[in-house]
């Protein structure tokens, strides 16, 4: 008999355009998870080590289906050149880390930057989220102004058995669902929390609201 289906298979069967009718919670939540690992934010950020124990932490404390391992705001704090930011490269490093370190329990999401907010548009977008499907991530998840199709980086995803959404259907992509701590109601598909949660989140609340969202 087939068991219930983890995480990473969840989101790669949206993927497939299958699921399994329920809400797959992935919080943004990089200041919450410096602050369990009780580093200080710019070294977090730059660290592969830091930001990859981090967020094991936080998918230990409250059991997301995914986590985020790049954020808009993050990457963008290394310059709109998403190939020169240490951000990313960090990111990219704790992607692959985690992937062995994890394997299914947890799907792995990439948040990006929208295209208008970095050097060379779409194809720069385009060349970060290659660099994370490399890695091991099971979503890309565009973030921000849009300018232009990103139908390119679909093609890429699907190739790597991988999602691609965003938050603007201008992009090209199926929108994605955000949501704030205080919705709390089951879900279906990938659900993002409305905002990056700041340092001093309760950890308790958020994993009400994962459960929730879950289903």
């Amino acid at each position: 008999m087939t068991g219930p289906l983890s995480p990473r298979q969840r989101v790669r069967a949206l993927a497939q355009r299958r699921g399994d009718g329920r809400g797959i919670a992935v919080p943004l939540a990089h200041r919450l998870a410096a602050r369990i690992q009780e580093r200080e934010w710019e070294d977090f950020t730059c660290d592969p080590t830091q930001l990859a124990n981090g967020l094991r932490d936080l998918a230990d404390a409250v059991a997301p289906d995914g986590l985020a391992v790049c954020l808009p705001d993050v990457l963008l704090e290394g310059g709109t050149d998403l190939s020169a930011s240490d951000q990313a490269t960090a990111a990219v490093e704790a992607t692959r880390r985690l992937r062995r370190s994890l394997g299914e329990r947890v799907a792995l999401i990439a948040c990006l930057p929208g295209p208008a907010s970095v050097d060379r548009g779409a194809d720069g977008v385009l060349a970060a989220g290659k660099g994370f499907l490399a890695a091991g991530a099971d979503a890309i998840v565009v973030l921000g102004p849009p300018a232009g199709s990103l139908s390119t980086l679909a093609n890429v995803a699907r190739f790597h058995q991988a999602l691609a959404l965003g938050d603007d259907e201008a992009h090209g992509l199926p929108v994605v669902e955000r949501r704030s701590l205080a919705e709390r109601s089951p879900a279906v598909g990938v659900v993002l929390t409305s905002e990056h949660l700041g340092r001093e989140t309760d950890v308790s609340e958020l994993e009400d609201w994962v459960a929730a969202v879950h289903g």
